[in-house]
């Protein structure tokens, strides 16, 4: 004995009951068309779009995360070997300051 076909006309009968058509139409010449259903593009398009968007940052977020780990890390390595060198302090771009007259 298969359930697998009681299983099937349950749950076909369950989806008309519910759209009040069936949803699937095994192509025979009694079986009624789908229903139309509206769907909403631009609504689905901006959704698309915040959720590219917050993977896009969740990415440079994670990029950053990752290079601050890494230079904390070398940090870390070259103040446990006893260098006083460790960290660059930069010159300013155009030579000494000048004092303002």
């Amino acid at each position: 004995m298969r359930r697998t076909g009681a299983v099937y006309r349950s749950l076909r009968r369950a989806m008309i009951e519910r759209n009040g058509s069936p949803s699937i139409n095994a192509g025979g010449a009694k079986a009624p068309a789908l229903r139309a259903v509206d769907v909403d593009y631009d609504h689905r398009h901006f959704v698309n779009l915040v959720a590219a968007a917050f993977v896009l940052l969740l990415a440079m977020l994670s990029v950053w995360a990752i290079k601050t780990i890494d230079e904390q890390e070398a940090l870390r390595k070259c103040v446990s070997s006893g260098r006083k060198d460790c960290i660059r302090i930069l010159a300013p771009p155009n030579g000494p300051v000048q004092p303002v007259r």
